[in-house]
């Protein structure tokens, strides 16, 4: 892997960004609570991975690595909202931010019981729900290693980050982010806003390693 490679990877990113940007810009969700919440765990998603980007241009690698498991589950949090909470979760995610609000949220479902919940409902895509499941079983130790100040981030310190990794890294965010258009897309319920997705899965295939959200 050339570093030649990776910065047209990064270039190529920064257009995705850009017109995903342009896209969601112009996406209004319905207006049950459940969608609202939905959509802003997808908003949040993409501010994470813009972050990311932005820190990996920076050559603040641990950092930015470290913002692949809130990307990744600000998504998995969206989708469980939209197909899977019961509707005292959606509420709860929905109310303002309080030291009460706060402490009933923090009381919800961890990572795995929201994916195996979307395992077990019949209006969750399953093609996309064994992708994440399959994302968080490649990445999750290596992400949690990154946020919590593990043995990856403090060897890389010593041995450094090889192209390559910063380059899979960078894919993975794109198919996160891809997803989560998707996902923003069908909470405004208008099936033509799905066209521009369709659009940016074959303009920008060279770095979206993904299948479509069904």
């Amino acid at each position: 892997m050339s570093e030649e490679k990776l910065k047209k990877l990064l270039g190529r990113t920064a257009d995705l960004h850009k017109a995903v940007q342009t896209h969601v810009c112009n996406l209004n969700p319905f207006e049950d609570c459940r969608s609202q919440v939905s959509f802003q765990a997808g908003l949040l998603s993409l501010e994470h991975a813009t972050g990311a980007f932005v820190l990996i241009n920076s050559n603040l690698l641990p950092s930015a690595y470290a913002l692949m498991r809130p990307q990744y589950e600000s998504l998995v949090r969206g989708i469980w909202v939209l197909h899977t909470a019961n509707d005292s979760w959606v509420e709860k995610l929905g109310k303002p931010l309080t030291v009460e609000t706060a402490r009933r949220a923090n009381e919800g479902p961890m990572l795995a019981e929201m994916l195996k919940g979307l395992e077990a409902s019949s209006t969750a895509p399953q093609g996309i729900v064994g992708q994440l499941k399959e994302y968080r079983d490649v990445t999750w130790k290596a992400l949690n290693s990154y946020a919590h100040g593990g043995l990856h981030p403090m060897a890389r310190t010593v041995s450094g980050y090889p192209a390559q990794l910063s380059y899979d890294v960078v894919r993975n965010s794109n198919a996160v982010v891809a997803l989560t258009t998707q996902l923003l897309s069908i909470l405004t319920g208008d099936p033509r806003h799905m066209n521009p997705v369709r659009k940016l899965h074959v303009e920008f295939a060279d770095c979206l390693p993904i299948v479509g959200y069904r």
